[in-house]
């Protein structure tokens, strides 16, 4: 194939171009660490229970949530949810498990409590973040066991 001076230009600046956009998306990456971003909004909103401060911060406006509980499933409605649940229960308390991070999802595996020494509840959580924002949600939520026969606790 013969190329002309224009084209070979051409083609090496647009390579260039692509590098440097590579190094910068690079370099964004790292700044933006999704795993603390999720841990940070965790515990904002469930451990210190301030949930509509923590969607404002930290949940990008076109979140969609796959909470089957939560009407419309978009940001506003899953904090409402969240407020709600939160007044409704005595003392509810959450603590984080482990999280695992690959990409642009976060996991997160939690125990919940309505209350002091109330049955312990597991649940997993599914976070995918576009630029340091939580942009779409997913759980399972494992409720209290009624007789369980394995000697290993879910935690």
């Amino acid at each position: 194939m013969k190329t002309t001076p224009f084209l070979g230009t051409a083609l090496c600046l647009a390579l260039a171009s692509c590098t440097q956009f590579g190094a910068a998306h690079r370099i964004d990456a790292k700044r933006c660490d999704n795993r603390q971003t999720v841990l940070d909004f965790y515990q904002q909103s469930l451990i210190e229970l301030q949930p509509r401060r923590a969607f404002e911060r930290f949940v990008s406006a076109d979140f969609v949530e796959h909470k089957p509980d939560v009407p419309q499933g978009n940001r506003e409605a899953t904090a409402t949810f969240l407020e709600a649940l939160i007044a409704s229960m005595p003392k509810p308390r959450w603590e984080i498990i482990r999280t695992i991070a690959e990409g642009d999802l976060v996991f997160l595996h939690a125990r919940f409590s309505p209350a002091d020494r109330a049955p312990q509840y597991a649940i997993a959580d599914v976070f995918r973040l576009e630029d340091c924002m939580i942009v779409e949600h997913w759980d399972v939520v494992a409720g209290p066991p009624d007789s369980p026969i394995n000697p290993n606790d879910r935690f």
